[in-house]
């Protein structure tokens, strides 16, 4: 079976679109190089993160962020990579945008975008919450797109293994802390926890602005990490996937979680607004 190769990038994400957008390009022409099918950038690379990299969407330079992310098309495009843009999706002046991941293909076409659902408290401030989970096959690997508090709710991941996911590309931003916490633990034991719990690979990426909890990784579906970047330094991981397990690893969970009839996936207030509803829609 041919490998899907993915790459996936972790930068100091900051409120200047320009720049962000620019460590972007240079890690769409690492991948390309490397030969990677597809970039997978974190939680709101290009956009920067409102409540952390910015106070709020007051005054945000929405037409710079559809002029870089043209260009970043533009540039999947000539490289014939796939690219997993992580941003902020406007609505309308008066209706909180999305924070989510576009799923741009190799024509340069945004095919689908995945909108966070499990919105932190602090995300409710700024951000509509998504209702849609987004799978894609590539190269006969059905990947699963999720962003950061997703990682919380079993029943999300519960939920993907039910729509068929095998690797889940799950974007993060755990940057700019003020010191250790919890959350330099949580998350490499959440995540290889709900790969086990599922039977999937995951690859988990995040901002490398300092002070960042842990540094983007590999999980495999016996519990353990794969590889690991090092933290607070930009730079690039790639894996091959299907995977194998690790040395010694086996596969321990024969009855998966069911997904509960009626289930809420999202956490926050989602709209109705017509450019969530379109999911090819423009930023």
């Amino acid at each position: 079976m041919k490998k899907l190769r993915v790459a996936s990038c972790q930068f100091a994400v900051s409120e200047d679109i320009a720049r962000n957008a620019e460590h972007i390009r240079g890690y769409m022409e690492k991948a390309s190089a490397a030969g990677a099918e597809i970039l997978h950038t974190c939680e709101a690379s290009l956009s920067g993160y409102a409540g952390s990299d910015f106070q709020s969407f007051r005054g945000y330079e929405w037409g710079l962020l559809r002029k870089e992310t043209s260009r970043l098309r533009g540039l999947a495009k000539e490289l014939g990579i796939w690219l997993v843009l992580g941003s902020a999706h406007f609505l309308d002046r008066k209706t909180k945008p999305t924070n989510c991941l576009y799923l741009i293909d190799p024509s340069g076409a945004i095919l689908d975008r995945y909108d966070k659902c499990m919105c932190t408290k602090g995300d409710q401030k700024h951000y509509s919450a998504g209702r849609r989970l987004v799978t894609w096959s590539l190269k006969g690997v059905t990947i699963g797109l999720a962003i950061c508090y997703d990682i919380c709710y079993p029943q999300l991941y519960a939920a993907y293994r039910e729509k068929g996911a095998k690797l889940m590309l799950h974007s993060f931003y755990n940057a700019r802390g003020k010191g250790r916490n919890c959350l330099d633990v949580l998350t490499v034991r959440q995540v290889p926890t709900r790969c086990a719990d599922n039977l999937m690979w995951a690859v988990a990426n995040n901002s490398s602005h300092s002070y960042s909890h842990w540094a983007s990784f590999v999980a495999r579906p016996d519990a353990t990490i794969a590889r690991q970047l090092k933290m607070n330094q930009a730079g690039m991981l790639i894996h091959d996937f299907p995977d194998g397990l690790s040395e010694g690893g086996w596969i321990h969970n024969f009855i998966p979680m069911k997904v509960a009839e009626n289930e809420s996936l999202h956490f926050g207030t989602a709209s109705e607004h017509p450019r969530q509803l379109d999911t090819h829609a423009e930023p």
